[in-house]
Formats: structure tokens, C-alpha cells, sequence
């Protein structure tokens, strides 16, 4: 008997051994994110993303498909924790747990280089703030740590919403000037009769698209038809191909805005409002439209709108 036990002990070092060979040293442990369903978890790493997947539905990853955002942003529905992977354009790959929370104060992680658990290369090596690869013999001296919800507790909250209504247009010189244009446009009258988007009495509809001192101001109408409040979750514009799947949107960054007019977060029930988004002008080729989507805060009446591109390349 004293012989299997001791046969079995040296075949459980042996296996032991074997797989830390396997594991990458200094590898930060997998970092835990807290997310929501009514407020947007914003990662922001130092390279551009160039892939993430979440492992659960009730987790959205939203990043720009251009390959050029350092952004992330997660949202998150009641339900089991994931995994999230993220791949960066420089080869490193991140691995996060994600965890629902009904209400979360960290909104912003800070993602650096040394939190990587590998790169695409197969190696080993992690990339530190010098963008020099740390090989097997070169210790790191700092260790990330394991729970980033207390982690940057000083760290100002960016939200989709706030960060485009509000970061962006204070440093234009021009503020005042969105602003005094933003209320003659709601007082204009309705130029487009017949492109909205509607769900259960709930209707999305395009007002205006007028183009003022090198900037598109967006006016929508939202209506409230039906008898129950609407609780605002989110209200975002999207850039997106003709031929994209329209339910998969919650994975692409929404468009940034300069300057976000009566920005509402309720539209009462038999009632109404109007939205003005200024944005620096663009244009949109004959593949692409411009997507408008509002979703209800727990709620299911998800509007969207779809704005062809001959309307925002030919604005009033």
C-alpha cells in the first residue's frame, strides 16, 4: 500500500512539473471586470483592438471594426460570469473575467502593456511600457493586480454619453456657437416626413440634417405613442455596412459626437422630445449607412433608424 501511495505522489509531481514548463512566467492573473447593464464599462488599452470575444451572451464587447480604436466598451445583461479575450494590434493577448453587477462605480480601466498573458508571436515574452519584450530571464518588478474595481478610484467616470456631449465640446472654441445652433434647429420645422424607425408606438424619426460652419447637426424626434414611460438606456449613432447583420451592432463603437442637444433620459408615456447630435462633417460612401438605434433601459422596444447616406452627403 506505502508503495502505490508513493507511486502515485511521484506520478502527481512529475505531472506538476511538466505543466508549469507550459505555463508562461510572470503571466498577471486573469483581472476580474465588473459591468452593467445601464452604464458602459470602458477599457482603454495601448494598442488598437483588433479582436475581442466575450464568452457569454449576456455580455457585449464593442470595439471599432476600422482597427484603429485603443477604446473597448462592455455592457452586460443579468447572468453567469465569462471570459472576455482580447487580441491588440501589437500581439498581445489579454484574458479577463467578466462579472455582472447591478451597480458599479468603476467605469474606466486603464489596460497596460504588462497585463498581457501572452502575444500572438507563441512566445512567452510580455511587452512592457517601453514596448521592449521581456523574455524568460528578465523579472518584472511590478504585479498586476487581481481586482481592478478598486483599483483608480480617483479616476473621473467616461461614459459613451457624457464623454461625446461633454469632454469633446469643451475643448472647441466654438461651444456656444453648437449650442445657439442646436436650439434654432429644434425650432425649425420638419424637413423629412417619412424617415423614422418605430417599435410598439415608440417612433424614432429624422428631422433635419443641416450642415453649419463645417458641422452636420442631426435633429431627431423621439415619440412616445404608448402608455407606459420609456426609460432611456442608450441613444447612439453607428457607421456600418449596407450588408451587417443589424443585431450584431452592439458590438461596434457607436459614432462620436462633438455636442449632444436635450439629451433625454426618459420620454414620458403620450409624450415626446427632440435630440440634436452635432458631429464634424462627414461623409458615407454607397455601401455604408448611418445607423440610429435607442434601446429602453430594462426594456426590450429597441428602435432603430437607418439614414441613407445621399441624406447626410447632401445635408440642408
Amino acid at each position: 500500500m506505502k508503495k502505490i501511495i508513493l507511486i502515485l505522489t511521484i506520478l502527481l509531481f512529475q505531472i506538476d512539473a511538466v505543466y508549469s514548463q507550459n505555463v508562461a512566467p510572470n503571466a498577471p492573473q486573469e483581472l476580474i471586470i465588473y459591468c452593467t447593464s445601464n452604464k458602459n464599462t470602458n477599457l482603454f488599452f495601448s494598442s488598437a483592438i483588433k479582436s475581442g470575444i466575450v464568452g457569454n451572451s449576456n455580455f457585449t464587447f464593442g470595439y471599432s471594426s476600422n482597427g484603429d480604436s485603443k477604446i473597448g466598451i462592455l455592457k452586460a445583461t443579468p447572468g453567469a460570469e465569462s471570459n472576455l479575450l482580447v487580441i491588440t494590434s501589437n500581439g498581445n493577448i489579454y484574458s479577463f473575467i467578466v462579472r455582472y453587477k447591478p451597480e458599479i462605480s468603476m467605469l474606466n480601466y486603464f489596460v497596460k502593456d504588462n497585463m498581457a498573458i501572452g502575444n500572438e508571436t507563441g512566445s512567452v515574452a510580455f511587452e512592457d511600457g517601453t514596448g521592449e519584450p521581456l523574455t524568460q530571464g528578465k523579472k518584472k518588478q511590478s504585479k498586476a493586480e487581481p481586482e481592478l474595481e478598486e483599483k483608480n478610484k480617483n479616476v473621473e467616470a467616461i461614459t459613451v454619453n457624457n464623454y461625446e456631449s461633454t469632454t469633446v465640446a469643451e475643448s472647441s472654441n466654438n461651444t456656444n456657437n453648437i449650442q445657439s445652433n442646436s436650439n434654432k434647429e429644434v425650432e425649425k420645422p420638419i424637413f423629412y416626413n417619412r424617415i423614422y424607425g418605430s417599435k410598439n408606438k415608440v417612433t424614432v424619426r429624422l428631422k433635419n440634417i443641416s450642415y453649419i460652419d463645417n458641422e452636420l447637426y442631426f435633429t431627431l424626434i423621439l415619440d412616445n405613442d404608448s402608455t407606459l414611460d420609456y426609460d432611456i438606456n442608450y441613444l447612439n449613432f453607428y457607421i456600418i455596412s449596407r450588408n451587417k447583420n443589424r443585431n450584431t451592432v452592439s458590438q461596434t463603437i457607436p459614432y462620436e459626437a462633438l455636442y449632444i442637444h436635450n439629451n433625454p433620459t426618459k420620454i414620458m408615456a403620450k409624450d415626446k422630445a427632440e435630440v440634436v447630435f452635432v458631429y464634424k462633417k462627414f461623409t458615407i460612401n454607397e455601401n455604408k449607412i448611418l445607423l440610429v438605434e435607442l434601446t429602453e433601459d430594462n426594456g426590450e422596444r429597441t428602435v432603430k433608424l437607418e439614414i441613407p447616406n445621399t441624406f447626410i452627403n447632401n445635408p440642408n
